[in-house]
């Protein structure tokens, strides 16, 4: 009945791979200063998964988090001040009895929602490319501007395992089980399919900038955006 190579085999061995993915990087991210190597891991083996290359999670997961941990901490300290400085802001215009313009709080959400679509791609790009801390930054939000659909997505992924405790409360238990999992998952199917152009511009390509690293295409992009706002 339960044939090594069955269908049904194979969902369970995806499920159990997810579980694990999600408890092992919540584990990683107990130290707090340790997230953004965690990220990053989680990222990596949740490309391994869905390509279906050597998913073996544990040992992949801190082989990962050892080879990115220094530029990740980097990243992630960066990405928390931005966070922090976003809070404040909003704590300021909240609790402070100060009547601010609807402009400037327009302008709040507006920053908000750029920097939350660029920090999405932060740390896949960090898993899935050779860059310095400078291109990683400039590419995670030109690659959110330039392929906003996908960049909402990856939002909306996040909110999924929130909207199902918030409908089905009783669910808890699997969402804690399987909700960081699946999102690095089900993220990887979207951000796969970004990146793909990208990797087969560097295969014909070819030329790595000693700076930029295997993905120094900041120029291209922008030029991409430059000719997209054109024909539109």
């Amino acid at each position: 009945m339960f044939k090594l190579e069955s269908p049904l085999v194979n969902f369970l061995n995806k499920v159990a791979d997810i579980m694990i993915l999600g408890i092992v990087f919540m584990i990683a991210c107990v130290p707090v200063i340790t997230g953004g190597a965690a990220l990053t891991a989680a990222y990596y083996m949740g490309f391994k998964m869905v390509k279906n290359e050597e998913t073996y999670i544990i040992k992949g997961f801190f082989k990962a988090f050892k080879e990115n941990f220094k530029q990740a901490t980097i990243l992630w300290i960066f990405v928390l001040i931005i966070m922090a400085v976003i809070v404040a802001d909003y704590r300021i215009i909240l609790y402070s009895g100060i009547a601010f313009a609807s402009g400037l709080r327009i302008a709040m959400v507006s920053v908000t929602l750029i920097a939350a679509l660029g920090i999405v791609f932060v740390f896949p790009l960090q898993a899935r490319f050779q860059n310095t801390v400078k291109h990683t930054f400039k590419n995670a939000f030109l690659m959110a501007l330039s392929h906003l659909p996908s960049a909402f997505l990856l939002i909306i992924i996040y909110a999924v395992p929130y909207l199902i405790l918030w409908l089905v409360p009783r669910l808890f238990p699997v969402v804690f089980l399987l909700g960081f999992g699946g999102i690095f998952y089900f993220k990887s199917f979207v951000l796969l399919r970004v990146f793909r152009k990208y990797e087969s511009a560097e295969e014909t390509e070819k030329s790595v900038d000693d700076e930029g690293g295997l993905f120094a295409e900041s120029e291209r992009i922008e030029n991409e955006i430059k000719e997209k706002k054109d024909t539109n």
